[in-house]
This record gives structure tokens, C-alpha cells and sequence, in this order.
């Protein structure tokens, strides 16, 4: 069941977070008047901060070669632009097939 934000129509009373079915007719509210109907009060949570804590051995790494340690993913992709490198990803199976463990398949 999804989570839905109510508001009343008359007196402005909300509740958020509901969890309940998607076939549930509005309520009546507490003040009498109004009913609680279906809004939208808050954005989805689905941005991916920028933040992250990766030490770097090959490639980005310091000018003298030791790693380096970086806290942003954009000053990442900034210097790579900037030094001309290309981020390669390879899949490597298991043996005998072509499936990871490590993969998995999001629907």
C-alpha cells in the first residue's frame, strides 16, 4: 500500500503519511465541516546526493601518485574531464556464465 498526505478542505487540518489503500474515498475530517482529501505537502525522496567518501588509488589519484580522498562526486567528474580520463565499468561474470552475484535486476 502506498503513503498518501491528507489536508481538509475547511478548517486546513493534515495529515501526512497515510498508508492505506489506493481505493480509499476521502474522510471526513474531526472539525466536521470538510473532508480529508488526497495532496501532495512534501516532494518523493529520490534525489541522490552529491556527497561521498572514496579513496582513490589509480587514476585520480594525487600528482605524486598517492591516493587521495574525495568528499564530492561533481569534483570527481570535473577533474576527470579536466585530465581527459573516462570512467570504464566492466561486468564480470562467474565462471561458466555471464551472471554476477553482485548484480541484481531492479523492475
Amino acid at each position: 500500500m502506498p503513503m498518501y498526505d491528507r489536508q481538509c478542505q475547511s478548517c486546513g487540518a493534515i495529515r501526512t503519511d497515510c498508508w492505506e489503500p489506493i481505493a480509499t474515498p476521502d474522510m471526513d475530517c474531526s472539525c466536521g465541516e470538510g473532508h480529508l482529501r488526497r495532496v501532495w505537502l512534501a516532494k518523493a525522496s529520490s534525489v541522490v546526493g552529491d556527497e561521498c567518501d572514496v579513496i582513490v588509488k589509480h587514476g585520480l589519484c594525487n600528482e605524486d601518485g598517492s591516493p587521495r580522498r574525495w568528499r564530492s562526486k561533481a569534483a570527481m567528474v570535473a577533474e576527470a574531464k579536466k585530465r581527459g580520463i573516462e570512467s570504464h565499468v566492466t561486468h564480470i561474470g562467474s565462471r561458466g556464465g555471464d551472471k554476477s552475484r553482485h548484480t541484481t535486476r531492479w523492475i
